[in-house]
């Protein structure tokens, strides 16, 4: 699989935050994006990230934040919070092609192949992270067969 390993100082995020339960996360995380822009909360945050955060790992619900950068000039309007994601060492993998196959084929992947032949690293836990490019760059938005995307997975040296 084709991926990078960067190490990522902690930043701090502006978006709208909702718990989820796992069983239930493809749909209901789908259906959040969906109301977040036809709430017209689009205009404040745009979706630069998807972020799922559960730091206990292995319970059954997870914070879910569409989020942007937090510029702290900017007052935070209501509805919305400021998160700090930690400093990690990221392995993250380049996504190209149409959502949401695109991010489904690599999470796949990810999860049932890279992470368990790892040898020199180990997930380290608490969050995933989706990084969408900005879709009026292409042709057809997130519907584009050269979308760009990025998972971001923690890891850490074994």
């Amino acid at each position: 699989m084709d991926y990078r390993i960067v190490k990522k100082e902690a930043f701090a995020v502006l978006g709208v935050s909702r718990e989820f339960r796992y069983e239930n996360a493809n749909r209901d995380v789908a259906l959040f994006w969906q109301e977040h822009f036809a709430s017209g909360k689009g205009q404040v945050v745009g979706g630069m990230f998807g972020i799922n955060v559960d730091p206990q790992m292995g319970n059954e619900k997870f914070e879910y934040l569409i989020a942007d950068v937090y510029n702290p000039a900017v007052d935070i309007p209501e509805g919305f919070v400021v998160r700090t994601i930690p400093s990690f060492t990221w392995a993250i993998f380049p996504c190209r092609g149409a959502l949401p196959d695109s991010m489904k084929d690599v999470n796949t992947k990810i999860f049932s192949e890279w992470l368990p032949a790892l040898q020199e690293y180990e997930f380290a836990g608490g969050y995933c992270i989706e990084m969408y490019d900005d879709p009026r760059k292409y042709s057809k938005g997130t519907d584009d067969e050269n979308y760009y995307t990025e998972m971001w997975i923690p890891v850490k040296k074994k």
